[in-house]
């Protein structure tokens, strides 16, 4: 019996299992009323520790990014970002989305669900509509890592057949709902509830017409609860829709604007060469749309490097076999990434929400091999 127990503990993943509850940690922190700096160092360090540890096979790669992480790491430690928009948002998604790579499919279910154990003590601070998780990071960037919870906690609820399981994400899913919905987010509600009704959709349609009719139902549903969202009285978005039209022309124009900006934009560090004229719901301080962002801060060359991206997503989904529950969570996430890119830039500035998007963009290049960890 005493070997039987001495063979269990050491096969048990204790460092993964230690490690791994610093991204709830992180979570914690970002979504309560303390200073938004202190939840960069476990979001951090959970990425410093995967890259050191990575499988054998990958050190060649991930060795020189945990070089560029711990050269970095002033800037993402103490949030010493220019402006809401920076090239170091991108490479910090990067770097987590190819630390992620080395995590074995076993161990990813773990990093699914042990972030969900963050919600009940968010729900401790939750105040009245419009709800700021913590107002010095800004309530849309505490939506938009909420949502990614509730896409979490709505994978694992429609993953699970029956059983306790499926209770305990019931719950997580229906409290997750309750504090998107406390916040007024119209991105973080809607993106999350498009990418579950999506993954749906496309699980359970038999034909391309099933399909085009389920989803034309959703879209409906949808534009329901949009417009239910955008006529209540306590709706909380500082920009009026005429607003976000106004924003889109200028950032649409700026890669026109100058000499060769059409080519690699008008840079990162040039906040007073953005659009600056008053619109109707304030000033100009970034497109609301990440895409467009990109296309302003970084021209041609931007979006061909998003396009390169995109085509190794696709390719890894293609070819990937996982489970019912990674399949689902890496599809909601990838489609509630790109909805929520389209209406606001809420990944970037705060290094947890760019390092939690890029581990979960990884899900579909889970590892198999046993040296993964």
């Amino acid at each position: 019996m005493k070997k039987k127990i001495i063979i269990i503990a050491k096969n048990l993943p204790i460092g993964p299992w230690a490690w791994d509850l610093l991204l709830p940690l992180a979570a914690v922190l970002h979504l309560s009323p303390v200073d938004p700096s202190l939840c960069a160092l476990p979001a951090v360090l959970w990425l410093a520790l995967q890259l050191l540890l990575a499988p054998k096979d990958r050190r060649w790669a991930l060795w020189p990014l945990l070089f560029v992480l711990l050269v970095m790491g002033r800037s993402w430690l103490l949030n010493e970002a220019t402006g809401i928009i920076s090239s170091n948002d991108f490479l910090l998604i990067i770097i987590a989305m190819l630390a992620a790579s080395g995590i074995s499919a076993d161990r990813w279910p773990r990093l699914i669900k042990l972030p969900l154990i963050a919600l009940p003590f968010i729900a401790l601070n939750v105040g009245p509509r419009p709800w700021s998780p913590n107002p010095l990071a800004g309530v849309n960037q505490g939506a938009y890592l909420l949502g990614l919870l509730l896409v979490l906690a709505l994978s694992w609820w429609s993953s699970q057949p029956k059983g306790r399981e499926r209770w305990l994400a019931g719950l997580a899913s229906l409290l997750a709902t309750a504090l998107v919905w406390q916040t007024g987010s119209r991105a973080a509600l809607l993106a999350s509830l498009a990418a579950l009704l999506l993954v749906v959709v496309q699980e359970h349609s038999a034909s391309a017409m099933q399909l085009l009719r389920r989803l034309s139902l959703a879209a409906l549903g949808l534009g329901g609860v949009f417009i239910a969202v955008s006529l209540s009285k306590h709706a909380t978005s500082g920009l009026s829709d005429l607003g976000r039209l106004e924003i889109f022309n200028c950032y649409a124009s700026l890669p026109f604007s100058g000499n060769n900006r059409l080519i690699y934009g008008i840079g990162f560090l040039r906040q007073t060469s953005f659009c600056q004229d008053l619109v109707t719901s304030g000033r100009l301080s970034h497109a609301h749309n990440l895409f467009l962002q990109l296309w302003a801060n970084a021209g041609i060359l931007g979006l061909l490097g998003l396009a390169l991206l995109a085509t190794m997503l696709w390719q890894a989904w293609r070819a990937a076999a996982l489970s019912p529950l990674l399949r689902h969570s890496g599809l909601a996430v990838l489609v509630y990434v790109l909805i929520q890119a389209c209406v606001d830039v809420s990944v970037s500035h705060w290094p947890v929400a760019q390092i939690f998007t890029g581990i979960l963009l990884a899900i579909p290049l889970a590892r198999t091999p046993a040296d993964a960890v």
